[in-house]
């Protein structure tokens, strides 16, 4: 038979049994495919997962997986919208789901990183995610940077002509297959896991991406050329998937928003800084960087003049759009 203090010291026991279980944290998983010497690794380990278990005062924990070993970037779009994971960092791959997404990688729509990061982060860059939850089933948080791209290969290129018969790997989106079709190239879409090998196999004869990814992933080991055409800028999309968005409080929601948001303005520092580093370490490597002449810049904006008409085709609310960014870079 118990007696009343028993029964209370039960009662205590059996509190204290459960109190860990009751308050233990929420695990939010976020991935990427970039090393862990990419700007965005470092922002999202030494920013987003402070800043997030910090301002929820421990009440959600951030694991992060760099380096694609969750996998590459449609391995990660499926993943978040199914909600294996709980928030990736992706570029443009949603563009057939999200009306407007596109225009970001339109060709040389941005004239350098201020314009690019103003008007991502202004009224306009809002009007390219408005449909993402509808459409994907992911909350949008915040865009970082990958960069402009350039191309990578085994010949020197300084003309339109030496795109001939060069087998260039571009990503698998219908907009950047095009502008790769554009310059003449042969085209190969492959993930970005596979490009080393790709190089080094011969399979492909160049890559185009941003400097940081280029040093990052080592492909300046087998290729000796850059081309800094500048076609291209790209988007980090931080991305969380809209169940685990939605089971937030409104203050785990605020806190996770503003890790986001102070990760991605330090991946933009680190990679702006970056840039001029990664030059001096290819050149150092051996690696001929050549900066395209007046000619050859004008012509290959002439050769992508297309794809703008061809996007406005299929997003009848692009146009507009591209002419806000175009008067922004102007002011």
């Amino acid at each position: 038979m118990f007696t009343r203090k028993t029964l209370a010291a039960l009662t205590i026991t059996s509190a204290l049994a459960v109190t860990p279980t009751a308050f233990a944290a929420k695990m939010i998983t976020v991935a990427n495919f970039f090393p862990d010497t990419h700007p965005n690794s470092i922002a999202l380990k030494d920013t987003f997962k402070k800043d997030v278990e910090s301002l929820s005062n421990g009440e959600l924990k951030v694991k992060v997986f760099s380096n694609g070993v969750l996998g590459a970037e449609e391995k990660l779009y499926n993943s978040v919208r199914g909600g294996t994971i709980s928030m990736a960092i992706l570029g443009t791959i949603m563009d057939k789901e999200v009306e407007n997404v596109g225009i970001i990688q339109l060709p040389f729509l941005f004239k350098n990183y201020e314009h690019a990061q103003n008007a991502l982060n202004s009224d306009i860059g809002q009007k390219l995610v408005n449909d993402m939850d509808t459409n994907t089933g992911m909350h949008f948080l915040a865009y970082g940077v990958q960069g402009f791209r350039v191309v990578a290969s085994n010949r020197e290129i300084s003309s339109m002509d030496d795109f001939k018969g060069l087998r260039l790997r571009f990503p698998g989106i219908s907009s950047m297959l095009e502008i790769g079709k554009n310059l003449g190239a042969n085209i190969t879409p492959l993930p970005i896991s596979e490009v080393f090998s790709a190089l080094e196999q011969g399979v492909v004869d160049g890559v185009e991406n941003p400097y940081p990814n280029i040093v990052a992933s080592k492909w300046y080991e087998i290729v000796k050329y850059i081309t800094e055409t500048n076609h291209v800028f790209t988007p980090n999309l931080y991305l969380m998937n809209n169940n685990t968005w939605n089971g937030l409080t409104k203050e785990q929601q605020t806190a996770v928003s503003t890790a986001a948001q102070n990760a991605a303005k330090q991946e933009w520092s680190l990679l702006i800084k970056q840039e001029a580093q990664n030059k001096a370490t290819l050149e150092q490597d051996g690696v001929k960087i050549t900066v395209p002449d007046q000619a050859f810049h004008s012509a290959l904006i002439q050769a992508e003049q297309s794809a703008y008409e061809n996007f406005y085709k299929s997003h009848p609310g692009a146009r507009d759009i591209v002419q806000e960014i175009i008067a922004l870079g102007e002011k």
